[in-house]
């Protein structure tokens, strides 16, 4: 995790959280904030390319978490303008999986600094329980 890497990625998560319409009219749905901290909780306790792959299905969740997966991969491509990115956050993670233990590890810093920027910028929405009564 690295602190200044993250404050600058706030204002940007804070943007894109409006332009995936995971906040809308300045509010954002209480689920969406803990599907970020679950995908966070499930890369430092198990595995990247899995964690990518379950957040990037919508699956049985309330929300569409895969809208996170978009806004991350948003926030690493505005880090790397001068490279050929892969269409997705997880054909990027691989790419850097299959390239060794050294830029896996830097990728999967790379993620959580982007999510934690995401929930971060989350708290200046208010928040909106599922039964549409919006709470500070």
């Amino acid at each position: 995790m690295n602190k200044n890497i993250i404050n600058d990625e706030i204002e940007q998560a804070y943007t894109l959280l409006a332009k995936h319409e995971v906040a809308k009219g300045g509010i954002i749905k209480k689920t969406f904030r803990g599907q970020i901290s679950s995908f966070g909780a499930a890369i430092v306790m198990g595995n990247l390319l899995a964690a990518i792959a379950y957040f990037s299905e919508k699956g049985g969740a309330a929300v569409e978490r895969q809208r996170l997966m978009d806004i991350i991969y948003d926030i690493i491509r505005s880090r790397h303008t001068n490279e050929d990115m892969p269409p997705d956050l997880f054909s990027y993670a691989n790419r850097k999986k299959k390239k060794g233990v050294s830029e896996e590890s830097s990728c999967k810093e790379e993620i959580l600094n982007a999510a934690i920027a995401v929930k971060l910028a989350m708290n200046l929405y208010k928040l909106e329980k599922e039964e549409d009564h919006a709470i500070s």
